[in-house]
């Protein structure tokens, strides 16, 4: 089984990550206290629960605290005004291998993944050892995790580096592509375990898997396949509290005056490039245009974190639990299902206690439609779901064929798949399978020209997703730096 190496003193320092095993960094640390659990003693089944809620935490860390707060900065969903130079460079498409992000985001996955590789490891042996007892539910969400962990990897990571022995690390680098396939043994055996367990929520969650991989893959069949027997009503969500050490890590993104995101005009209501009608960004009372209750956004600007940026604060979707479908546009003839909500009782995108969607049944629908959209013959299937997601949105049916309605099938996953993690995934998938299609002027899916921020921030610059971070080099000793780390190492 795949193994994931890191070998970096900082992580080394914190207690709980002793799991990753390859922590020595030429002895720069030396702890000794022997009131701590050693890592042969971590081989109990009496752990199991703590070290299960280890890889748990891990995921909701990695995906909500960096990829949905962070990757999107490189996407069409999202302005910053965070004042942290490094995350900002990331909102004009400028990534560096030797800045925060890039490592934060490398390194909770690959936390996640080493955390639950090595605990489906450890649960087959106890498995072997306590035939009484019935250790297959733990195992598959194991396996599920540590496949979600190598997915969102892939989708946001140009190249990541996996070791089959941490002790002996290895010097092969591996594409989007071979990253994708990486995870997908651990979808496999969770679902094969899963179905074996008769756990119903852990088998939708490895098809669901399945399905994200195998698109990211252009497998359409396979991937169709997948999400296709994903069972209606199913949810999977990353679960938070109001307590110390249990809240949302985006709760600051909307509240207080140093507030850090905002939405991205592209997104706001009726923008040109959305939707064929609009508003210039930076005006007040922008509340017309927001007849779909998926994208609501507070009417008015206002600088946060850096005290520069124009932001419009987001209001939360339908990947968070707050939802609520309301809009702050009135009923109009155009919209009569609009319910011109005060704009202060639209809850802002996560109070400390939101939940965040891991993995449900729509996204699994979105992800089968789009893998029948990339094969020829299912345009009615596709029109039908299309029309439902319409219907959502307050927006009226339409009968469309061809590229028409591949951008319209898009243009609805963004909607629902709003600030959920998808958009770096889905723009990077669209431009490997289908270049030259996107809404900006020179074709691309990526943002390009003037940032909104302009001329302060001046243009967009060209990268996709994040490189191998300077740590990973470091750590690593049969890798080798990249010759230029100015230069994207693919899409």
């Amino acid at each position: 089984m795949i193994r994931l190496y890191k070998n970096w003193a900082p992580v080394c320092a914190v207690g709980a990550l002793l799991i990753l095993g390859a922590c020595n960094a030429d002895d720069l640390l030396n702890v000794n206290n022997p009131d701590e659990i050693q890592l042969d003693q971590l081989d109990d089944p009496k752990l199991l629960d703590v070290r299960m809620n280890g890889v748990v935490d891990a995921f909701d860390d990695a995906y909500v605290g960096e990829v949905i707060r962070y990757a999107t900065f490189m996407t069409d969903e999202m302005v910053t005004g965070l004042n942290w130079e490094g995350h900002a460079r990331v909102n004009e498409r400028i990534v560096s291998y030797q800045e925060g992000p890039t490592d934060a985001i490398f390194s909770t996955l690959s936390r996640t993944l080493r955390l639950a590789d090595g605990l489906a490891e450890h649960i087959r042996g106890w498995a072997d050892d306590n035939p009484a007892r019935d250790f297959d539910p733990a195992l598959a969400k194991a396996l599920a995790y540590a496949g979600y962990g190598a997915v969102v990897m892939a989708e946001n990571m140009c190249q990541a580096v996996m070791s089959p022995d941490p002790d002996n690390p290895s010097s092969t680098v591996l594409s989007q592509l071979e990253t994708f396939s990486a995870a997908l043994p651990y979808l496999e055996e969770a679902l094969t375990v899963a179905q074996r367990a008769g756990d119903a929520d852990l088998a939708n969650l490895a098809r669901t898997g399945l399905a994200r991989a195998n698109l990211g893959l252009g497998n359409w069949s396979v991937a169709a396949n997948h999400a296709s027997q994903v069972t209606a009503g199913f949810e999977r969500w990353i679960q938070y509290a109001d307590l110390p050490g249990g809240r949302n890590p985006l709760q600051g993104t909307s509240h207080g005056g140093n507030f850090t995101h905002g939405i991205h005009p592209r997104f706001m209501g009726a923008h040109p490039s959305f939707d064929g009608t609009g508003f210039t960004f930076r005006d007040q009372g922008v509340i017309a245009p927001q007849t779909d209750p998926r994208i609501q956004h507070l009417p008015n600007r206002a600088t946060g974190h850096n005290g520069l940026t124009p932001l419009y604060k987001f209001v939360q979707g339908l990947r968070y639990s707050d939802y609520t479908g309301n809009t702050i546009a009135p009923a109009s003839a155009a919209c009569p299902d609009c319910t011109g909500t005060d704009a202060a009782d639209m809850p802002l995108l996560t109070e400390f206690d939101t939940d965040v969607l891991m993995a449900d049944y729509l996204d699994a629908q979105h992800h089968y439609h789009e893998a029948l959209a990339m094969q020829a013959g299912n345009e009615a299937a596709v029109n039908a779901f299309v029309n439902a997601r319409r219907a959502v949105g307050n927006q009226a049916p339409v009968a469309l064929t061809g590229q028409a309605l591949i951008d319209e099938l898009r243009r609805q996953r963004a909607r629902d798949l709003f600030m959920g993690g998808f958009r770096v995934p889905d723009l990077r998938r669209w431009t490997r399978f289908d270049p030259g299609n996107g809404p900006f002027a020179d074709g691309s899916y990526f943002p390009t020209g003037p940032h909104p921020n302009a001329p302060v921030w001046g243009n967009y610059d060209v990268w996709t997703c994040f490189p191998i971070p300077r740590s990973e080099y470091e750590g690593n000793e049969n890798l080798s730096p990249p010759l230029d780390p100015n230069v994207p190492p693919g899409i």
